[in-house]
């Protein structure tokens, strides 16, 4: 009997050196930086193999996408993919009021959905409002708080004015209001004005309201001594 037993533990021994050794194979590659490897579109289902690394990936870029089309947000998957997703603090910058469409709402800095789902958010890199260049602001039009949806009732002469969280204000008034299909509308609302000495305000959101295949885009310049 004591043979039996012996023979036991050096079978059991062997046994969980192979399940380690099979383990170490399938997550340390997974875990380790190496070569880049090629893009994996799809993994079967039902399929008796783990999946790799690259598929594992791919879902999850895939999941993402879905996410971000099954909303209005103001960024598609390829922008989102292209800069950091992780929200930091929610930091308000001031309040947007727009008298014509009974619009008085606090907005923020950034375009991550936590952000927009609680208003208007702006875009970072663009300037502040009522600085020289191109202050660019989005916000969901049908979702969350809605804030933008009727920007397209906007004409030109309509004022917007901006107020810091000090309380300082600046009135833009409307100059003009375009829809531009989503494959473009990166490239037009962050356009800086002709005149670097301009203070332009970008208003944008999802067109037509409820969809996402375009963007209205409602643009104003700030008044003299505004």
């Amino acid at each position: 009997m004591a043979g039996i037993g012996s023979s036991h533990r050096r079978w059991w021994s062997a046994g969980v050196v192979v399940a380690v050794a099979v383990a170490a194979f399938l997550v340390v590659p997974a875990l380790l930086p190496g070569p880049e490897r090629p893009a994996v579109t799809a993994v079967a289902v039902g399929s008796a193999e783990p999946p790799t690394w690259d598929e594992v990936l791919a879902l999850r870029d895939g999941l993402a996408a879905d996410a971000v089309a099954a909303v209005d947000y103001p960024l598609d998957a390829a922008t989102l993919a292209a800069v950091p997703t992780a929200p930091g603090p929610y930091t308000p910058l001031g309040r947007i009021q727009i008298d014509a469409i009974g619009l008085d709402v606090q907005y923020a800095a950034g375009v991550h959905p936590s952000v927009l789902e609680r208003g208007p958010g702006h875009w970072p890199g663009t300037a502040a409002a009522g600085q020289a260049g191109n202050a660019v602001i989005s916000g969901h039009r049908t979702t969350y708080t809605a804030p933008f949806g009727d920007l397209d009732l906007l004409v030109a002469g309509d004022t917007i004015t901006v107020q810091d969280t000090a309380g300082s204000a600046v009135t833009f008034r409307v100059t003009d209001t375009t829809v531009v299909p989503e494959s473009e509308y990166r490239e037009f609302v962050l356009r800086e004005p002709a005149d670097p000495t301009a203070r332009r305000l970008t208003l944008f959101a999802c067109a037509p309201k409820g969809d996402r295949t375009h963007r209205i885009v409602v643009r104003a310049l700030a008044e003299e001594g505004g």
